[in-house]
């Protein structure tokens, strides 16, 4: 079984030139696809400034050919359905074909991931509450791309909402460290992202169980190691049967490594597929 190898840029304190440079090193080798974080503080991780993902996204697709790129994961209480359909499609009109769509349910009130909910004195639901929202947003932005109403217990959006350009939904994947976020993920997207936390081989097996939609997909979240060849040694997800590995790196980015790793995998790919 091949694992695909993507890399996730942290825009915390990074200049769009460096998240640009990276992701066309990217591009031309081989890795799959290239995301970046929902954050619009460097509040989270005591730094200086973070960058907007679709403005981000926007200038990595213009400047990029073959690479898909993705937000992991937009946070559902950051945007409205319509206004994430509409950004995402966006996108797409500069890179058709090549845009995968991350949801994820939010952080807790006590993570360090909400210093910018608490900055802006934004109230952090439950964690219940936060799934109901999550699974809500995913039908939402399915109904948006449909053209149809969608009612729930606290996402709406009216029928005829003129925010996409009939290009196809997105694949949605969502971001999930426990086994009841995991279940929304198998329930209403098309993939899970398993961040670290428990038990991987069980939670990826919980996954493979309950997952609803076809080609249903398990990625893992991880660290890239900048000193190892493929970016981290595959072999431990290939034996799990992960489909793919989003390997995160942040500032300052590695620049000569990533070209480095993606000529690497331009190589290893075909022999592993």
């Amino acid at each position: 079984m091949a694992v695909l190898t993507d890399l996730v840029l942290v825009p915390f304190g990074a200049s769009l030139d460096e998240l640009l440079a990276a992701a066309q090193a990217v591009d031309r080798g081989g890795f799959d696809t290239v995301w970046t974080y929902d954050h619009f503080s460097g509040l989270v991780q005591g730094a200086p400034w973070s960058r907007d993902p679709f403005v981000t996204l926007g200038a990595i697709a213009a400047t990029t050919e073959r690479v898909n790129l993705g937000v992991l994961v937009a946070n559902v209480a950051n945007r409205h359905p319509a206004q994430l359909a509409c950004a995402t499609n966006s996108v797409q009109s500069l890179a058709p074909g090549r845009v995968l769509l991350g949801i994820g349910a939010g952080t807790a009130a006590s993570s360090e991931w909400s210093a910018e909910a608490r900055a802006i004195g934004r109230p952090i639901a439950a964690a219940t509450t936060r799934r109901t929202i999550l699974a809500e947003t995913i039908g939402a932005v399915r109904a948006v791309w449909a053209g149809e109403p969608y009612a729930g217990e606290h996402v709406r959006v009216a029928g005829a909402m003129a925010v996409t350009d009939g290009a196809p939904p997105p694949r949605i994947i969502v971001g999930a460290a426990n086994r009841d976020t995991i279940a929304v993920g198998c329930a209403h997207a098309d993939g899970v992202n398993l961040l670290p936390g428990g038990e991987l081989a069980e939670r990826v097996a919980f996954a493979r169980q309950h997952a609803v939609a076809p080609s249903f997909e398990v990625s893992a979240f991880l660290a890239l190691d900048a000193d190892h060849p493929l970016g981290g040694d595959p072999s431990d997800l290939v034996a799990l049967g992960v489909d793919r590995r989003t390997l995160y790196v942040g500032t300052p980015l590695p620049l000569d490594a990533i070209a480095g790793i993606a000529a690497k995998l331009q190589e290893w790919n075909p022999v592993n597929g």
